[in-house]
């Protein structure tokens, strides 16, 4: 047997412009804006205690830039919030899936299914109010999961579960033989 490592011509392969991602469910944005309206109502509450404060009490300027930073983040928490809606996705193709994420740091992840070792779908109460599930993917070697996919209604998180599982004992057997 001759060793061969032969060169792939990169403008050949496939762009990432040609997947089609599907969109995670519109109750997602719902989920993310009250999980974030909890964390800044508490942000907020601490800014109006420290308002009663001697130190700020004796500098109000202090006390207004910390809600004009509170304000800016609110908003634009939300406007990021809003965007990367827009942006995330997940395509499942025939040896892998991918997601795509992020508004200002873009990060796309493929898990190829021979690599799955086992998935989870979880949700936190906000989620369940609103019957959307997490997909956790996970991979050898590590602490946590290696994808997680928010947002997905809670029946189509577990058609995705159960695909995945069904490929990834495909593959292996595959490998086997």
């Amino acid at each position: 047997m001759i060793f061969q490592n032969s060169q792939i011509n990169i403008a050949e392969l496939p762009s990432i412009d040609e997947i089609n991602f599907q969109k995670l469910d519109p109750a997602h944005v719902q989920v993310k804006y009250i999980s974030s309206s909890i964390f800044f109502l508490i942000m907020l509450a601490t800014i109006l205690y420290l308002r009663t404060q001697p130190l700020i009490i004796d500098h109000p300027r202090l006390g207004n830039g910390l809600l004009i930073f509170w304000v800016s983040w609110a908003i634009f928490s939300f406007t990021l919030t809003k965007m990367g809606y827009n942006i995330e996705g997940y395509a499942l193709r025939e040896k892998d899936i991918v997601h795509i994420k992020g508004v200002i740091n873009r990060q796309q992840t493929a898990i190829p299914f021979n690599r799955v070792q086992h998935c989870e779908i979880k949700a936190g109460p906000i989620q369940r109010f609103f019957k959307l599930k997490t997909l956790e993917i996970y991979t050898a070697g590590g602490n946590g999961s290696d994808l997680s996919i928010d947002g997905l209604r809670g029946d189509h998180a577990q058609v995705l579960k159960n695909y995945i599982i069904k490929t990834t004992g495909q593959s292996r057997y595959d490998e086997e033989e």
